[in-house]
């Protein structure tokens, strides 16, 4: 029962994280199947790829109810980033995955600080000199955006959600929805291939992903709403800070913040 109540939780959190901010569930998944139920880090991505294509496929149709998906523009993306996860994910068993935490965490905190300092600044970040005015070699640029996208997501269970939003809102300037929606199902497409990966290598528990699913998709459909309802200010805001938030996590976790749960009896 207690497990069940855990995977529950972690599910809801998710779910909550990838509609407001199209992020993966890699970054509550993982560290807390890992730290409070003891799966293996495989297991423990394989689960988290799962719970992404779950829960981001619910999202994204929200955000298509309001007109707020469009994944024509960003096709090369997506195409790229499924080859990039099968690659990936078959190297996921040759590459140890020690030491990745710390510098994945300073890369989400910088991303939130940079959404915040989108909605308090007047002035546009923009990266227009990735853009090309000739269609081939814009689509070139994307395509190998796209693969980087893919193969993390294959190594690690991430479904790329932070690095697509990212390029939709600073590359292809998408107005901040509808990255989020087109970012989300992109992350479904993405987060599919890698399951498939790691399926064949027998890391997918079915079972406690499809439970943790199910929570991330009652959690997302209630926080779509709310994503759709607020000013893109202030949804740069909540996007920056859940970044920020779950970037401090991850830095506690990767310094010994486990062996101090452990300690004073939080977990173990």
């Amino acid at each position: 029962m207690t497990e069940i109540i855990i995977l529950l939780a972690i599910g809801l959190v998710t779910g909550t994280i990838t509609a407001m901010s199209a992020g993966s569930g890699v970054m509550i998944v993982v560290p807390l199947l890992v730290l409070l139920l003891g799966f293996s880090i495989h297991q423990a991505i394989g689960i988290s790829l799962l719970v992404d294509v779950i829960a981001s496929l619910n999202v994204a149709y929200n955000y298509y109810r309001y007109g707020r998906v469009n994944l024509r523009s960003a096709a090369w993306l997506a195409a790229a980033a499924v080859i990039g996860a099968q690659i990936g994910s078959q190297l996921a068993n040759l590459i140890p995955q020690d030491g990745l935490t710390g510098g994945f965490s300073i890369f989400v905190i910088l991303t939130g600080l940079l959404f915040w300092w989108r909605a308090q600044s007047k002035r546009k970040i923009s990266l227009s000199f990735l853009r090309s005015r000739n269609p081939k070699i814009q689509a070139v640029v994307i395509a190998g955006i796209g693969l980087y996208i893919g193969l993390m997501t294959g190594l690690f269970g991430s479904g790329g959600g932070v690095t697509i939003l990212l390029v939709l809102v600073y590359i292809l300037d998408f107005p901040l929805h509808m990255a989020l929606g087109t970012a989300t199902l992109i992350m479904a497409i993405t987060a599919t291939s890698g399951v498939v990966g790691y399926s064949i290598n027998g890391h997918v528990p079915w079972a406690e992903g499809a439970v943790i699913g199910l929570a991330a998709m009652l959690s997302g459909l209630f926080f779509t709403k709310v994503a759709n309802r607020i000013s893109e200010k202030a949804l740069n805001r909540v996007v920056g800070s859940i970044f920020i938030l779950v970037g401090i996590v991850m830095v506690f976790i990767g310094n010994g913040g486990g062996d101090i749960l452990v300690r004073v009896g939080i977990i173990g």
